[in-house]
């Protein structure tokens, strides 16, 4: 099972979703579309009640509107400390980002003979606060009680946290389970975030505004681990409206440049359609959206993130499209903070580059290569 997720500013996300998935579906895949509350566009384009379960619209096309909060109490028991306070999972504050977070990660077990999944995710920075959960419990825990296990395992953190474990009321295995929910919680968004089960469409409004936020999420996206397979752009106004005619050529240069800019991602025009439509609208325009190429994601790319172990160690970022004055660097023990416009990324360190003081950043390409300084 592979799953596709659909993000953009501006809601045209589930029209991309829809059109995507039933082209899918009749090229002989089974696929699964799934909208995440609290509204459900999905279900409104399809002119459907929200469905609390899969249910289909066609021979190989269900549809699903999920409700990952639901799922809170099963992930939290999986999760929660042994000997800790006894809270169960709807006692829980509800982290921003947590419910696309737990949507993606129970997909993997929850829609099982499905080819390909098409997740409706919402706003980019939705998405993107979601898969900086983990790092900043990470955070957290470094800061309290140090890092004894896992990723970002460090002595050094521990003899250096504010609340020395000895002196915690508490029993010792809570916080050994506090530290396994740390590790497991990093473990799932990677499994989340490969590019062999998950990646993104992006959506992109066809105007100025659009492109300019688009280079900061699409590398945003990359920062996290989450490739960007191809871009969607629309919806668009038809060629020749009366009176908008200045707005059909700044959609027409947009896409031009978009297709510049990351030249190595194709660029689908998607046309404004009104609501709802019916399976066979959606099959007739899916195809329509995709011409000549497969719906189907394509190969997994290499992953955006890689790591070089020593001697020559090194972090190689896939940062496609980022302006440089958006992108700022710090480091901080064995974290590398990165920064992309308004998010940031708290980096692991490899071995071969914890404890320096002196690193160099260097764009090569699309690359961003953090390596020791000589």
């Amino acid at each position: 099972m592979q799953t596709l997720i659909f993000t953009g500013p501006f809601g045209s996300n589930a029209l991309a979703t829809a059109l995507t998935a039933a082209a899918a579906a009749a090229v002989d895949a089974r696929v699964l579309m799934v909208s995440v509350g609290p509204s459900h566009p999905l279900a409104t384009l399809v002119g459907k009640a929200p469905l609390p379960e899969p249910q289909a619209l066609a021979p190989k096309l269900d549809l699903w509107c999920l409700e990952p909060l639901a799922g809170l109490n099963t992930i939290w028991e999986e999760l929660r400390p042994s000997g800790g306070p006894a809270l169960v999972g709807d006692e829980l504050p509800i982290v921003p980002g947590i419910d696309i977070f737990l949507a993606i990660t129970q997909l993997a077990k929850l829609a099982q003979g499905y080819d390909l999944v098409c997740l409706d995710a919402g706003p980019p920075e939705v998405l993107l606060r979601a898969l900086g959960i983990p790092d900043s419990f990470r955070w957290l825990v470094r800061l309290l009680i140090g890092l004894d296990r896992g990723p970002g395992r460090s002595s050094a953190s521990v003899t250096q946290a504010v609340i020395p474990t000895a002196l915690l009321p508490i029993p010792g295995e809570w916080i050994g389970g506090v530290q396994e929910a740390r590790a497991a919680l990093e473990r799932l968004r990677d499994a989340m975030v490969a590019p062999a089960a998950t990646q993104v469409r992006y959506v992109l409004p066809p105007d100025r505004a659009g492109l300019a936020e688009a280079r900061l999420n699409i590398a945003a996206f990359q920062l996290f681990g989450l490739a960007v397979e191809r871009l969607i752009a629309g919806p668009l106004l038809p060629v020749g409206t009366p009176g908008l005619s200045a707005l059909v050529d700044e959609q027409t240069a947009m896409i031009s440049e978009a297709g510049t800019i990351w030249h190595g991602r194709p660029v689908y025009s998607m046309a404004a359609t009104p609501m709802p439509l019916a399976v066979e609208q959606l099959t007739t325009l899916g195809t329509q959206l995709y011409g000549q190429a497969s719906p189907l994601p394509n190969p997994p790319p290499p992953p955006p993130i890689t790591m070089r172990p020593p001697p020559d160690a090194a972090i190689m970022l896939d940062l496609p499209g980022v302006p440089r004055e958006a992108l700022g660097l710090t480091l901080s023990g064995d974290e590398l903070i990165v920064r992309i416009g308004p998010y940031r990324r708290h980096l692991l360190l490899p071995e071969g580059l914890r404890g320096m003081t002196a690193i160099r950043a260097a764009r090569q390409g699309e690359q961003l290569v953090i390596s020791q300084r000589k």
